[in-house]
């Protein structure tokens, strides 16, 4: 199987409610959070299913308090995964990574492709902080 492939297949999201709530549990030493506007990035450096593939595990979360409209919440996840999808390549480590889009209006993607790459390389520096301590 090819990894580099620009693709986002099901093996890369988040299904799991065991993994979600490992994700979101705010006593857990391994979770991490930043703010990268408009994202909120939790990640968690712990793999729960140890048979997934080296891939990051991700889930694409938007508020439905501020966008009633499902046709909204779902152009602003089709960017951001289309945001994710395209650069996902600048970082390449097995975490699971939440996605929490908090701006109370729908962003151009240009916007949101900038601030993912933000989000990543962000990712990429807590990620070998967190592995030489």
């Amino acid at each position: 199987m090819n990894t580099s492939k620009q693709s986002f297949g099901k093996n890369e999201r988040i299904k799991s409610k065991k993994v979600i709530s490992s994700l979101f549990d705010r006593n857990s030493a391994a979770n991490s959070s930043f703010l990268i506007y408009p994202y909120k990035v939790i990640f968690s450096s712990v793999s729960v299913d140890l048979d997934k593939v080296l891939l990051p595990q991700v889930l694409i979360s938007v508020s439905k308090k501020k966008f009633k409209n499902a046709t909204d919440r779902n152009k602003i996840k089709r960017r951001t995964k289309e945001a994710y999808r395209q650069n996902k390549l600048l970082f390449g480590k097995n975490i699971t990574l939440a996605l929490i889009y908090v701006a109370s209006e729908i962003l151009d993607y240009r916007i949101l492709e900038k601030s993912m790459k933000g989000v990543l390389a962000r990712l990429e520096k807590e990620t070998r902080h967190k592995a030489s301590d």
